[in-house]
């Protein structure tokens, strides 16, 4: 209980004094009725002594005092003096004394000071007391240095001094901490970060009664030894006998084992008299102990695991734990795969992230004034990242952090393995480099698995077990050894991958002979394009899905292999790699295959500005320029997109390329109607219906009549754009594919929106949206959801209408679909207006302005506008709502899908308005300028 009020207890520099009986169970039944006596006689003498020299009593639990000094001296002294009233009883007291500044609150003291000093106490023995530093630094006393010392929970040591009091006991045995039983483990010369779930298991695994062998496997630079001795010092009271650090490095052979171990246990091996073989007097010796073994870096000593076995079976209080790049595979063996630091890429939270902290300390070691910034924080995410969170490759990495910015470090480490290492003398020759690291690990391997090893260089990402047999010849045996050497590491079921910076290493161990490097990546383009060829046809129709994802968890070899084909193939089998390409990622994700179209353009002709002179172009690149427009026109206008498509369509037209004009004139298209220019788009959008038509590719046909059907829609010909959306429909439902035919039903919703039929519409946009979903297209949810909501506002349901636009905004942001995203937050806005949140109305439609002003979207600026015109309706602007709704609903490029949504309120304002007001606000819109209305409303949104 706590006995001070708060009144009573001094503030500012104080200094603690805790107290503790030692042995009080075994007292209590030594003394038995007695006890109870003398713990009162205890307490009297102590307290007698503590306010003699003005110690306030703050607590007291069972027979502990916890007692405040305003001065050192005075602490010192009553300890000195507690002791001695003590020295003729039967109870003996260890006491710790600490002086900083606690924070005094209505509870009590709290703090770091009140902890390290309970701490210091309780490390001690009866009869003893123990000082801190700054204890030790205020008062002139007689007292024992002690040593550093590392205290439970406590990163920092702390040196304690014992008082030295005369005519009592000066020589007691070591101190409690965590040291105590270490006897030989090495002190850290380094902070330790993260690994809490690790020493979690480690502790889990060890208190199993049948885990007596615990096994940390991992690569070079993992950080299994630091893991190693963390987890043996939190573990040093449960061993009679201690923990005990066995380093390996320098043991040459496995015969030398055992006199290893008995040097690290100060055992003297008698080979002077005794015919008892070192390892069998080992064994004896262990029989009667309780103790663990710390064996590090066992891998090179394989052929001596059998000692271990030995001490397991014949000395049952012994456990083993034991760091390895290889499974040590024996029965008794457990194993804990010591991975990299978590980086915190799963969680979105890289900042908080152990790899990231460990970073921060190690670069103030180089660097005092280091400080993480928020614009070096992604940097040092993604150098984490790049070493996979490995200590040694972060430990390296933040040696640079004096010379430079964590951009341009990350960057080397992408380019060069050798720039990972270090030329500081204390550091082990194995961990100076990555490379020495990984040196180590290779000189293990034999022919075979060193041969397999490096092919496997040439994946990205994860493979799975089929790839690895087609390009390294590796079985299951080789896998499950490399897996067991920590050189290549499961990811999945059935799955495998390689640490980026052993990839690194093995793709150099490939490069010295370059037979090996070109087989290895024909045999590796040649499976995984094989792969897409195989699956061409299915990923058009009904089992689109099941192909489609199949090939997503090879996203990266795909483009690998694709990148040699294009390199490497004849000009026919490489386009034809494109076109496969195409189909793949029409179903997967249409910003990654413009991405990847786009890094195949550069492979083929890098250039500085990003443009190319399609008419000196190989057929290669010129179809790859395609391809890339093609897929990037889908999200938005994109002025370099079109720029490619324009000068590469005359080009294809001459050199017959097919397939790929027919795209081409399809992105021409797409691009022409986001620009509004509907007459050019329709154009066009007609030749690549023929085109496709004409080459069989179903695809592109409906691809194209579903653009070219809204086109028509948006220039009122809706007996044109159904006779398209119909046929793309049709067309679609040959193909079988779920993506195609919900594209083709939501247009048939858009045009039963201009016509009015807004129940109709809704249901066929959900019905889309349903066929969307099953394929888990984000873009396509979006986009019908977002249509869905324009139908719902006509219909009056502005809550539904704003959780459709909303929907579809989500959707839209997941696919990065620019385009979607502007339209959806028109829409939001129109809903937002309607339910009288006009805050959030306000935001949406100036959100959509921007996006739609760096598009150069007319038609969506129009949308806005009108959106913008409603807005100021419901605030009561009713002469500028007038005014902004006569310029956007009668301008030619506004839609008709469009205009509809916005035209009952300017019918309200007609009819509200006087008509010289309606007459005024006519004549100035019509002298409106459409760039100089939409920068007005950005800087004053509100009118």
């Amino acid at each position: 209980m706590i006995l001070a009020a708060m009144r009573d207890l001094p503030t500012g520099v104080v200094t603690l004094l805790f107290t503790d009986v030692e042995g009080s169970t075994r007292l209590l039944e030594g003394l038995g009725d007695g006890y109870g006596d003398a713990l009162h006689e205890h307490r009297r003498r102590l307290r007698a002594a503590f306010a003699a020299h003005d110690g306030v009593e703050v607590d007291t639990q069972g027979d502990a005092f916890f007692v405040a000094f305003g001065r050192a001296s005075d602490a010192i002294a009553a300890a000195e003096d507690g002791q001695r009233a003590l020295a003729d009883g039967p109870i003996r007291v260890r006491m710790g004394l600490h002086t900083g500044e606690p924070r005094l609150t209505e509870e009590g003291y709290v703090g770091l000071d009140v902890h390290k000093g309970a701490r210091i106490a309780a490390v001690g023995h009866g009869g003893q007391v123990l000082l801190s530093q700054s204890t030790r630094a205020l008062a002139d006393a007689e007292v024992r240095d002690l040593g550093p010392h590392r205290l439970k929970d406590l990163s920092v040591p702390e040196r304690i001094f014992q008082l030295e009091i005369d005519g009592l006991p000066r020589e007691f045995a070591p101190l409690k901490t965590l040291e105590a039983g270490m006897r030989n483990l090495p002190a850290p010369r380094t902070s330790f970060v993260g690994r809490a779930d690790e020493l979690a298991s480690i502790d889990r695994m060890l208190d199993e009664p049948d885990c007596r062998m615990l096994t940390l496997v991992g690569p070079g630079g993992a950080g299994k030894t630091r893991l190693a001795l963390e987890a043996a010092a939190r573990r040093i009271d449960r061993y009679q006998h201690g923990v005990h650090f066995v380093p390996l490095v320098g043991v040459p052979a496995p015969d030398l084992l055992a006199p290893a171990v008995a040097e690290s246990l100060q055992f003297q091996v008698d080979n002077a008299h005794s015919a008892i073989p070192a390892r069998d007097q080992l064994i004896d010796f262990l029989r009667e102990r309780a103790t663990l073994l710390v064996l590090d870096n066992f891998e090179h000593l394989l052929d001596a695991r059998d000692l271990l076995t030995q001490v397991i079976e014949q000395a049952p209080q012994v456990e083993l734990l034991t760091t390895s790049r290889e499974r040590l595979q024996v029965q008794s063996e457990w194993v804990l795969d010591v991975e990299g630091l978590a980086d915190g890429s799963g969680n979105g939270r890289a900042g908080e992230s152990a790899a990231v902290r460990l970073f921060v300390d190690r670069a103030r070691q180089v660097d005092g004034g280091y400080a993480l910034t928020d614009s070096e924080r992604p940097q040092v995410g993604r150098l984490c990242r790049l070493v996979s969170g490995m200590p040694l490759g972060i430990e390296l990495a933040a040696a640079w952090a004096s010379s430079l910015p964590c951009s341009e470090i990350a960057d080397e480490i992408e380019r060069n393995l050798g720039f990972l290492e270090t030329s500081m003398h204390d550091v082990p020759e194995r961990h100076r480099s990555l490379r020495a690291a990984f040196d180590q690990s290779w000189r293990l391997l034999s022919d075979d698995e060193r041969r397999v090893f490096s092919r496997l260089a040439v994946f990205r990402g994860t493979f799975a077990r089929d790839a690895a047999a087609a390009v390294s010849g590796a079985g299951l045996g080789e896998l499950h050894s490399l897996v067991s050497k920590s050189l290549v590491r499961r990811a999945g079921l059935g799955r495998f991958e390689l640490h980026e910076l052993l990839r690194q290493y093995a793709a150099e161990q490939l490069a010295v002979e370059q037979r090996e490097l070109a087989e290895a990546r024909e045999e590796h383009a040649r499976f995984y394009l094989g792969m897409i060829a195989d699956r061409a046809d299915v990923l058009l129709g009904e089992r689109m899905m099941e192909a489609r994802d199949e090939l997503r968890v090879e996203i990266d070899n795909l483009r690998a292999a694709a990148e040699w084909a294009v390199t490497q193939w004849s000009e026919d089998d490489a386009r034809s790699v494109l076109s496969s390409l195409q189909a793949f990622f029409w179903a997967h994700d249409w910003h990654e295959g413009s991405q990847t179209y786009a890094q195949l353009v550069e492979l083929l002709e890098p250039s500085d500005d990003g443009q190319t002179d399609a008419a000196q172009a190989s057929d290669v690149l010129l179809c790859a320029l395609a391809y890339e427009a093609y897929m990037g026109s889908a999200l938005g206008y994109d002025e370099r997109l079109d720029t490619i498509a324009r000068a590469s369509l005359p080009v294809l037209r001459e050199r017959r390329l097919t397939k790929e004009l027919g795209l081409c004139l399809l992105a021409l298209g797409t691009n022409d109607c986001y620009r509004d220019v509907y007459s050019e788009s329709e154009v066009s959008l007609e030749e690549a219906v023929d085109v496709a038509r004409s080459i069989g590719d179903h695809l592109g046909v409906a691809g194209s009549l579903s653009w070219l059907g809204f086109v028509r829609l948006l220039v009122d010909d809706l007996t044109g754009a159904r006779e398209a959306f119909e046929e793309c429909r049709d067309v679609s439902e040959a193909l079988g594919g779920p993506l195609m035919l919900g594209f083709a039903i939501s247009k048939l919703g858009l045009l039963a929106d201009a016509e009015g039929d807004y129940t109709t519409a809704i249901r066929l946009h959900l019905e889309a949206r349903e066929l969307f979903a099953r394929a888990g297209d984000d873009a396509g949810a979006g986009y019908t959801q977002s249509r869905a909501s324009m139908s719902a506002y006509c219909l009056g349901d502005y809550e539904q209408a704003s959780e459709h636009a909303l929907a579809g905004y989500e959707g839209f942001e997941r696919a990065n679909h620019r385009w979607g995203m502007t339209a959806a937050l028109c829409r939001l806005g129109f809903a937002g207006a309607a339910l009288g949140r006009l805050d959030e109305a306000r935001e949406y439609l100036r959100r959509a302005l921007e996006l739609a002003r760096a598009m150069e979207a007319t038609s969506l600026l129009l949308h806005a506008l009108s959106g913008v015109g409603v807005l100021l309706a419901r605030e009561g602007e009713d002469r500028g709502a007038a005014e902004v709704l006569l310029f956007s609903l009668e301008h030619e490029a506004m839609p008709a899908t469009y205009r509809q949504v916005a035209e009952p309120t300017l019918e309200e304002l007609e009819a509200r308005l006087e008509p010289e007001e309606l007459a005024s606000a006519r004549e100035a819109a019509a002298g409106v300028d459409l760039d100089e209305l939409v920068s007005e409303t950005l800087r004053d949104p509100v009118r």
